[in-house]
């Protein structure tokens, strides 16, 4: 389903996707482990396209690495 496609929503199409998402994401952590993810691709794209072309698994490492010394 594309964002503003003009085509009608399909309520239970979407309610059967939404409680699939809802069974994979059942804590908190999950969550942020899937947000996470789309953000680091996100920003790899962004990068990309600012001609500075990243990896996500580099963006991954240098997350760890941030939060490391965040946490010390």
């Amino acid at each position: 389903m594309a964002a503003n496609s003009g085509d009608p929503i399909d309520l239970n199409v979407l309610a059967s996707k939404f409680r699939l998402w809802r069974a994979q994401h059942k804590t908190p952590g999950t969550v942020v482990d899937a947000h996470r993810e789309v953000m680091l691709e996100r920003v790899a794209q962004s990068m990309t396209f600012e001609g500075e072309p990243i990896t996500v698994s580099r963006l991954k490492i240098l997350l760890d690495q941030w939060a490391k010394k965040q946490g010390s």
